[in-house]
């Protein structure tokens, strides 16, 4: 069993440019998980907007509710969820997930004008498998996204590390992972009985 301090990040973690390769624990995230028997199955509830990513932003930084810089690449959708928070998708992953709806004319805080989103809402059939990582001596902690490795995501203690549905959450080897803040997964998810 993981000591409980074992998932604390060093200070100003987020901001250090050295956090990357300075702290250990990056991989420790996914076994406290398992060692905790943590996941849970989950169903996404609100709505996001998105939209191909432009090409005039194409390299441009994103900042996302996990404390760090996501780069607009081209081929991607941005995303905003439910707060407002923008992070990147590819289409067949939005599709596989959401049903698309109404479009219109938003401009978010990102935005430097109004951009045409289209309205996604989660597929009632669509699960996932979420697990809350927190606990004594827990102040947060970090995952590696699929979509940006390099720029590892992090939450305080409470946030959720959440992944598509399969058969087994323990046996797999997750290839595409990502965090959910507590607030937000408590907003935009429900847990299943």
């Amino acid at each position: 069993m993981s000591k409980p301090g074992r998932l604390r990040p060093p200070k100003m973690a987020a901001c250090h440019p050295s956090w990357r390769t300075n702290w250990r624990a990056l991989g420790e995230t996914l076994r406290w998980i398992a060692e905790q028997r943590a996941w849970r199955l989950a169903r996404k509830t609100r709505p996001i907007w998105a939209r191909p990513v432009a090409p005039d932003e194409v390299g441009r930084e994103f900042q996302t509710a996990d404390y760090v810089k996501e780069v607009a690449r081209e081929g991607f959708w941005l995303c905003v969820g439910a707060a407002g928070e923008p992070w990147f998708q590819a289409r067949e992953k939005i599709e596989a997930k959401y049903e698309a709806d109404c479009e219109e004319s938003k401009k978010f805080g990102f935005d430097a004008e109004s951009r045409y989103y289209r309205k996604f809402k989660p597929k009632q059939s669509v699960r996932n498998w979420a697990a809350q990582v927190k606990g004594p001596g827990i102040e947060g902690f970090f995952i590696r996204p699929s979509y940006d490795p390099e720029r590892p995501l992090y939450s305080p203690s409470g946030g959720y590390v959440v992944k598509d549905e399969i058969k087994d959450p323990y046996r797999d080897k997750p290839g595409d992972v990502w965090l959910v803040q507590q607030s937000l997964f408590e907003s935009t998810y429900e847990l299943s009985p």
